[in-house]
């Protein structure tokens, strides 16, 4: 951009007005392209994406992880029985452990996926084994 203002400031002393109109209208333009690309991306970047369906369970179990848990402490509480934590909570828990277990092996595999593209090496059954 300098290059075309110093070659404005050499070409505007012997055609001051013409030349200076036409970088005014030049400017104009490109000042309206680059004000429609801002509000693209502002578009782009506040558009909702798609949230993960592995993303979904693992919330899912979380809450309902949770809430079961507040519940029984609640119960436990107001009954004074302790009698439901022995198979309620392990169940619960256990499903927790399920969900969490899963979200990170996909996680791992989608990694380990991304890095051998990343790297130029082709994906293959065998390399997805071992854990």
């Amino acid at each position: 951009m300098c290059r075309e203002y110093e070659a404005i400031e050499e070409n505007g002393a012997s055609e001051p007005e013409t030349s200076e109109s036409e970088r005014i209208r030049q400017l104009t333009t490109e000042n309206r392209k680059l004000r429609k690309q801002i509000r693209q991306m502002k578009a782009a970047a506040a558009a909702k994406k798609k949230i993960e369906f592995s993303k979904l369970i693992f919330l899912g179990v979380s809450i309902v992880t949770i809430t079961i848990t507040v519940f029984s402490c609640r119960m436990i509480w107001i009954t004074m029985d302790t009698s439901a934590l022995a198979y309620l909570i392990p169940a619960v828990f256990t499903e927790m452990a399920s969900a969490t277990g899963f979200y990170y092996t996909k996680a791992k595999a989608e990694n380990k996926i991304k890095l051998m593209a990343l790297n130029g090496v082709e994906p293959e059954a065998s390399s997805f084994d071992t854990f």
